[in-house]
Parts: C-alpha cells; structure tokens; sequence
C-alpha cells in the first residue's frame, strides 16, 4: 500500500494495517520502517541505528519481541542458558532491546545483553554481580557482534564447568575486556 493509498483510506474512516509513524496525521511508509508482517533480519539489524532501535522499541510488545528474537536466533546459544527478554518494561524499560541469560547450572550466573538506544550507542554485556543490584559491563561494541557474544558466553559456561564462582567470573572477565 502506497503513502497516498493509506492517506485515503484513513480518511474514509478506515485505519490500515500498517504500524508506522505518523508525520502530518496520516501514517506513512518509510523504508527503514517495518511493516506488521515483516520481519527484522539480522542485516537489518546490522544497520540500525540507535534511533531506530527506540523508534522500534515505541512500537509495542510485538517489535520488541521481534528485535529480540532475531538477536537470539543470531547467537545461537547452547543449551547451557535460559533466555528472557524484556518487553514491558520489566526491568526499567532503559533498552530497546534487554536480553538476560543465566546459566542452568549456576543461575547466579547472569548476563544481560543490551542494544544501542537512547542511554548509549553501544551494545553491551552486563554481567550481574549480586542480581538485580550490582553488575560490571564485560562487553561493550558499536555493531551487534554475534561471534564476540559467543566467545564470552562461551568463556563463561567454561568457567561456570570449573567451579569458579559468580564474583571470581565477573573478576576475571573484568579484567580481560570480557575474552579472559
């Protein structure tokens, strides 16, 4: 459907299907934009920029599930991490896209991956010290980098295996830029 397709038929009294912004009343179609039915790639997400991750983000639940759907398909994780991802707010609504992963063997293990938005034009990894008070960013990039997420996680679940603890995993990841 056509910008100008959309504008009649808003002012025929029927809304379209389309989730865009609204510029001078009407939605439009811009083509950094998603559709309702179209899917984020991670090409795409490759190329998005702080601002549109927000202008995502302030569509609801179901983009915001999208965005984190294709930032976990990206990091093919292994069984060793339970996944969750902020959609509502839940924990402080900062980032557009807040994902947690926490280790089954350890669950004080927990990582948070977090998008570039508003609060910051990186992506970052936020390892949790004392959950939900204290952490330490292990991980911080300008471009989503799956393989380098990888590597951490990776190094992680091998030191959770070895039995060292949460703090001495914050510890030595601290110290190595998050790759020890």
């Amino acid at each position: 459907m056509s910008a100008n397709q959309s504008r009649q038929k808003i002012r025929n009294g029927k809304t379209s299907a389309y989730y865009g912004c609204r510029r001078g009343g009407y939605r439009s179609c811009c083509g950094s934009e998603l559709t309702r039915d179209e899917s984020v790639t991670l090409q795409r997400l490759k190329t998005f920029t702080p601002g549109d991750f927000e202008a995502y983000s302030a569509r609801g639940e179901e983009f915001r599930r999208r965005l984190c759907g294709t930032v976990l398909n990206a990091l093919q994780l292994s069984k060793a991490w339970l996944t969750d991802c902020e959609c509502r707010g839940e924990w402080g609504g900062v980032f557009p896209v807040h994902l947690r992963l926490t280790h089954r063997k350890n669950p004080l293990v927990t990582l948070d991956i977090l998008s570039p938005g508003s609060e910051s034009p990186f992506w970052h990894g936020l390892l949790w010290i004392n959950p939900d008070h204290t952490g330490l960013y292990v991980l911080n990039t300008e471009q989503f980098e799956p393989q380098t997420i990888g590597q951490l996680l990776k190094r992680v679940e091998e030191m959770v295996s070895a039995g060292v603890t949460p703090a001495e995993i914050v510890a030595v990841l601290g110290r190595k830029g998050g790759l020890a």
